[in-house]
């Protein structure tokens, strides 16, 4: 055996792993001058045909040649995910230990959402932080919405997830007749090896580009389904549809109380209404009262298990999927003007410098006075005298309110509380008529804004302090590596930060906006802030949330609509009533398994809402196409530009079209530059708006000036 074939051998064998020469020369008993000159030679040539590395001294065996022998792939760490893919091919595997990356190439026949055993190897710059799949263990996508077509006598779904990269083999009909271009769903029935996944059509939605289609395609696709089974249905519909008076016994009657409800025009679930009186000694007893569901879903029943599948209400221009059936959520369980209903309360007793000095929690009743919106709230606070008339027994609270969520806010801000400027559109339908309308946050939902953090806080402290288990709303610090990029992007722009280099404090990145606000810079230090920091999850581990600069936090007022604040619930009233043995026995292990669940349904509602919505935007923007328009520069790639118009309305600039050639991407200042031109993140930028393509669900845009002479580009869509 030549040295050669004997050195690979024992790379292969894992041997002389990053070993040095000098290590090898030792194992292979080679002394004379004219054999190391050998061995020279040789690394020197396998390092040429990329069969070895060398790296800080040492020589390691290739990813590629790696990848290319099962021996050394037994020998790599390997670890299970969930694979999420990326239309461009390439995808992630995401673990509990972190996220790994996986080239197209190392993807093998695995799909998003697959299961996969995969083994660890070397990325960029030799970090172990990348993966190849080795074996599919589940499927969880199995079921699709897309696109019906035929090729000769096969027919396919095109999946409208663009992150899905293979088409499904129809392989039953289900009785329907669909035609090329027809929206349909579909159940993946069989998932063949080495071929593409075979289904059965389920649904036929529509034809493709009909917004009522393409809707439901979405939702589909998110495994959404505004319509109940018959056993939740019947559950929901043997409720009292009125308090019984048994259920009174024991709680807190505050039916004599001011109490009501700030909500918008449009709600039709009201799960928290407030009050507010001021004592003796000037200091604010604020109340938070939220609608007690727990009383009327019981753990494990037939409504609790489907809340539980659902963990979310998802919320759509046109319609709401949501958690509880409608006699709950719209009937015994919404906080009505002018009925008696079942609440958990909250008592704050406030100084005049916004510090909480007394707390209390009850169960209890109410039957609020006013169903107030927040518009009439607005006019009121203004001076709108016929308001002020109408609503005078409220009136004056509501000055107290505005009092009082001005000094919270003041304390929210001196804690460090991290006062972002995300911008956000309220998409409207109304009788076919899309609207786009900016979100402004006003007085009155900055009132409610603030008490409702408050009450959050408070129950979350309780748990806490009371070793109770507890869903936590977590929002953890920043990463090192994500900080890092963050101040590199912050250096590029001139602005030099001397933040702590092993603690970050939510105050340090208030301090930046501050500094910035007023100038060109302050939208783009925005929205890179907004990208270094992590998603707040859900957790049983409280860990406190970064971005409110809260020690403790929860979700514990919309249990109409997140199942979290359910849970929460059931604990927080357990406390109340003494049962705090059987608490852990009853919660513990499964509120683990809750967190992390909800935490996924909220991902994916999330992901759901805003596929809708921009749906709608793209339908929104048809009538203006030709149309000139001012934006700004809101993501940045090698291959073009986003451009979001004021409405939040986004469109692409590929790069061919950009002025001037020879543009190079900057990945740290997220930039595209050329000798005489640079594009960046938060530039003012001026374009026409040339097509839409509705099944993408996408504005296309030419910068302005270029707009003559250029054809049309608006979209139909091929299969």
């Amino acid at each position: 055996m030549s040295i050669q074939s004997r050195i690979i051998k024992k790379f292969r064998k894992g041997d002389y792993e990053d070993f040095s020469f000098t290590k090898i020369a030792a194992a292979e008993a080679l002394v004379t001058d004219e054999d190391l000159k050998k061995l020279r030679a040789v690394l020197t040539n396998l390092e040429k045909e990329e069969v070895i590395y060398y790296h800080k001294g040492q020589y390691r065996l290739s990813k590629k040649e790696k990848l290319k022998n099962p021996e050394c792939l037994a020998r790599t760490e390997t670890v299970e995910g969930e694979i999420r893919a990326n239309e461009k091919g390439f995808g992630f595997l995401i673990t509990d230990g972190g996220d790994y990356y996986i080239s197209p190439e190392n993807m093998g026949y695995a799909v998003h959402g697959d299961i996969c055993e995969c083994a660890i190897i070397d990325g960029k710059n030799g970090k172990r932080d990348a993966a190849i799949v080795l074996k599919i263990l589940d499927h969880t996508v199995k079921s699709l919405a897309g696109t019906f077509f035929t090729e000769g006598a096969f027919a396919y779904l095109r999946p409208d997830e663009p992150r899905y990269l293979c088409d499904i083999l129809i392989k039953d009909l289900g009785g329907f007749e669909p035609q090329t271009g027809d929206k349909i769903f579909v159940e993946i029935t069989n998932f063949p090896k080495r071929a593409c996944p075979q289904g059965k059509i389920t649904a036929r939605l529509g034809k493709r580009f009909e917004l009522s289609a393409e809707e439901k395609s979405l939702i589909y696709s998110y495994g959404l389904h505004e319509d109940f089974s018959v056993d939740v249905k019947n559950a929901a519909r043997s409720l009292d549809v009125k308090v019984d008076d048994n259920r009174l016994i024991g709680r807190l009657n505050l039916q004599n109380k001011t109490i009501f409800t700030i909500d918008g025009d449009t709600a039709k679930d009201y799960d928290d209404a407030v009050s507010l009186e001021i004592d003796g000694d000037g200091n604010y007893l604020l109340g938070v009262h939220i609608a007690d569901v727990s009383e009327y879903v019981q753990p494990n029943d037939d409504i609790d298990k489907e809340a539980y599948k659902r963990g979310t209400s998802v919320y759509f221009p046109d319609m709401v999927v949501p958690m509880l059936p409608f006699e709950l959520s719209n009937g015994i369980c919404s906080l009505s003007e002018g009925v008696t209903r079942l609440t958990l309360s909250v008592f704050a007793k406030i100084d005049k410098n916004g510090n909480v000095i007394d707390r209390s929690f009850h169960e209890s009743y109410i039957k609020s006075c006013h169903r107030m919106t927040y518009k009439n709230v607005d006019k009121i606070l203004e001076g709108d005298k016929e308001l002020c008339e109408k609503y005078a027994d409220i009136a004056p609270t509501l000055n107290k309110m505005l009092e009082l969520k001005n000094l919270l806010e003041n304390k929210k801000k001196e804690s460090g509380y991290i006062d972002l400027a995300v911008k956000e559109a309220d998409v409207f339908v109304d009788e076919g008529k899309i609207s786009v309308e900016l979100h402004k946050s006003t007085d009155s939902t900055k009132i409610i804004e603030q008490f409702m953090i408050l009450a959050n806080e408070l129950v979350a402290e309780n748990l806490f302090y009371l070793d109770m288990p507890c869903v936590y709303r977590v929002h953890e610090k920043p990463d090192k590596a994500k900080t890092d990029g963050f101040k590199e992007f912050l250096k590029a722009l001139g602005i030099n930060v001397l933040w702590r280099r092993d603690e970050l404090y939510p105050s340090d990145f208030q301090r930046l906006l501050d500094e910035v606000k007023g100038s060109d810079k302050f939208a783009v230090v925005n929205r890179a802030m907004l990208r270094s920091l992590k998603k707040a999850i859900y957790s049983t581990e409280n860990q406190g949330h970064f971005g409110l600069a809260s020690k403790c936090y929860c979700h514990f007022t919309s249990p109409i609509r997140r199942y979290p604040d359910l849970l929460v619930h059931r604990v927080l009233k357990s406390v109340l009533r003494g049962d705090i043995g059987a608490i852990t026995d009853l919660y513990a292990d499964f509120l683990i398994s809750a967190a992390k669940h909800s935490s996924n349904k909220e991902r994916l509602a999330d992901e759901a809402e805003r596929a809708v919505d921009d749906l709608y935007k793209a339908k929104y923007m048809e009538q203006f196409i030709d149309e000139e328009f001012f934006g700004v520069i809101s993501g940045v790639t090698r291959y073009g530009l986003y451009v979001e118009l004021e409405n939040t309305c986004e469109g692409f600039v590929p790069i061919e079209f950009l002025s001037g050639i020879g543009y190079e991407y900057d990945e740290a200042t997220f930039s595209l530059k050329s000798k005489k031109r640079t594009f960046k993140l938060g530039d003012k930028m001026a374009v026409v708006l040339v097509g839409v393509d509705i099944g993408e669900r996408k504005c296309e845009f030419l910068p302005a000036p270029i707009k003559s002479g250029l054809p049309k580009t608006k979209k139909c869509g091929k299969i």
